[in-house]
């Protein structure tokens, strides 16, 4: 009983206020009550209103909510409602929402303090929890799309991923801005480069010469650094599958007068910092066609070391293939590995 002030924040990402009407209702450990007001979310923005509560309420557990819609449905995000009464002095509940409110669909929002089994006596938020999952269960299944693949999210298409799951609307429409513009200065690009001929690798700076970001710099300045090579099976766009090598590869071959380097490896192997990432493994996919033009890829085998500082370095590279034979490029040697990098 008394007087509850309450506070209703709305997302700030385009489209999350909402037209519909939504109703509130308090649950407390013992009893419930209506909120009478029945408000329009503005995006942005933070409605605050107060409540006269007949009831005794106790402690609030959720708080229950439900938007209404006649002609269209207007979806609301909702990042959190605050609750602070009886009177002036009483203690302040916050329930985290952070989702799209849909339909005229119920949604309990329990209070956001942790609470372990034996603070939860009612099994009240036990059984919010187990029937928050199973609706996940039937939110989020698996597909399959290709037998012996990873396993992908059971969708055709951006719309039918639940709400929640998709990039909010400024974002997409940043994300689709952004493509736009990086489009259309590729074709700019390739329309100027497009009779001159490439004679050697410094010849990329021709498509550094306007809007680069710092990451694109640092890839053109660093490529040829080891470090920078062994960091990219680690973190670059597609990252090789790297295994820790438990005895040297069969098809690594050394040639007469390289004991030493294999003496080289067998240490790191017995200390366990040899890894190996064999590009054979991709034996069997076709390569992409551009401008219809088949590509062909070559099956490395590298052999890395792990430093003490956390870098991954190479230490032999061997590439072979069906017309050539199995070169060896060797870390300090007077091949560099920049040749293949």
């Amino acid at each position: 009983m008394g007087v509850y002030r309450i506070r209703v924040s709305t997302g700030s990402s385009l489209f999350a206020g909402s037209s519909n009407q939504v109703q509130l209702w308090l649950v407390g450990q013992h009893g419930e009550a209506e909120l009478g007001k029945r408000l329009r979310p503005m995006l942005g923005k933070e409605t605050e209103f107060q409540a006269d509560v007949k009831e005794y309420l106790g402690p609030l557990l959720f708080e229950i909510m439900r938007k209404r819609h006649f002609l269209q449905d207007d979806a609301w995000f909702c990042n959190w409602i605050s609750v602070q009464g009886p009177g002036a002095g009483g203690d302040e509940f916050r329930f985290p929402c952070y989702r799209w409110v849909e339909g005229n669909g119920v949604l309990s929002l329990p209070e956001g303090t942790g609470r372990t089994l034996v603070e939860d006596p009612q099994g009240l938020f036990k059984k919010h929890r187990e029937e928050e999952l199973e609706e996940r269960r039937k939110l989020y299944r698996w597909g399959n799309w290709k037998d012996g693949l990873i396993l992908n999210v059971a969708a055709a298409n951006l719309c039918d991923l639940p709400p929640d799951e998709r990039f909010l609307e400024d974002k997409r429409t940043d994300f689709e801005t952004s493509l736009a513009k990086g489009l259309a200065k590729l074709a700019i690009k390739d329309s100027l480069n497009v009779l001159a001929c490439w004679n050697d690798l410094d010849d990329f700076n021709k498509i550094f010469w306007c809007d680069h970001s710092k990451l694109a710099e640092k890839v053109r300045d660093s490529w040829k650094e080891d470090a920078f090579f062994g960091y990219q099976f680690l973190n670059g766009a597609n990252p090789m599958l790297l295994r820790r090598s438990s005895r040297l590869p069969a098809r690594l071959v050394f040639p007469s007068g390289m004991e030493e380097v294999q003496a080289q490896l067998e240490q790191e192997l017995q200390g366990g910092t040899l890894f190996e990432a064999d590009f054979s493994l991709l034996d069997g996919i076709k390569a992409n066609v551009i401008l219809c033009s088949q590509q062909y890829l070559a099956a490395p085998l590298v052999m890395l070391k792990l430093q003490p500082d956390g870098k991954l370095l190479p230490m032999v590279i061997q590439v072979r293939g069906p017309r050539i034979s199995a070169p060896l490029w060797l870390a300090l040697s007077a091949q560099p590995f920049t040749e293949i990098h």
